[in-house]
């Protein structure tokens, strides 16, 4: 129950030094192809196998979730991050400030002026991003994420970019055009093997920059009134002890203090 244990701890923490007035946690729903794959088969193909100790896991942290009466987002053929990105959306509009909780750095084209990621570096470390700390580390506007990866792809989900065009070099395009597709409107512009890669590349970077955008629209039926924070601490506390968590009920206590 280590990875339950773990994701616990480290949403009491985040409790504790955010004080939310709603909770929502947002999962992928297992199936064979989500909307993502049915684009490009081999997207994410290069992930290894889930532990099969972990699996089972996932199933009891709904579970536990379920017990705390916190909202869990869940759509089949959507990813965790749209179903962020969909709440952020809609919260925002409700005039509400938004952090998400997340060690996918796709959420940080979420960033806006009342979004703010709390990045998941290591399991007891997270950095907060806003937009003017995203700007100066990354050098492009949190809009750009997906238009970046359009180009240099991203190894980590197998989503391609265009071959021989790395960060740096695609960095420098965005700045200067702001967007993919005004990149490759422009690449006539360019000199030798960047100007052939451009326009050799035009439709693979577009489907890169497809599967690189967080849909903002996925169907999640519930609103963020739906999702108001109402922890119980007696319940909290039969959970934790019941898991044998006893180590996180002093955490528990700051969270709900």
């Amino acid at each position: 129950m280590g990875g339950v244990y773990g994701f616990m701890s480290m949403l009491l923490r985040l409790l504790a030094a955010v004080r939310p007035s709603h909770l929502a946690v947002a999962t992928d729903v297992p199936i064979a192809e989500n909307r993502r794959t049915a684009l490009y088969p081999e997207y994410k193909a290069n992930r290894p196998e889930c532990p099969p100790d972990l699996a089972p896991q996932f199933d009891l942290l709904r579970e536990v979730l379920t017990a705390l009466n916190i909202t869990v987002l869940e759509a089949p053929g959507y990813e965790a991050d749209d179903l962020m990105g969909t709440m952020a959306r809609k919260a925002e509009e409700s005039g509400m400030e938004v952090t998400l909780l997340t060690g996918d750095r796709d959420a940080f084209q979420l960033l806006s002026g009342r979004t703010t990621v709390e990045y998941v570096k290591r399991l007891n470390q997270t950095v907060t991003y806003d937009v003017p700390r995203f700007v100066e580390e990354w050098g492009i506007l949190p809009s750009q994420v997906a238009d970046l990866k359009g180009l240099a792809g991203d190894a980590s989900d197998n989503i391609p970019g265009i071959r021989g065009i790395g960060p740096k070099t695609a960095i420098k395009l965005l700045q200067q055009y702001d967007t993919l597709e005004a990149v490759l409107a422009h690449a006539h512009t360019q000199r030798g093997r960047l100007r052939e890669r451009l326009e050799e590349g035009r439709e693979i970077a577009l489907l890169s920059k497809q599967l690189a955008t967080i849909d903002r629209h996925a169907p999640v039926s519930c609103t963020p009134e739906d999702c108001a924070l109402r922890l119980d601490p007696g319940t909290c506390a039969a959970v934790f002890e019941e898991l044998r968590f006893r180590s996180l009920l002093g955490a528990l206590q700051q969270a709900l203090a």
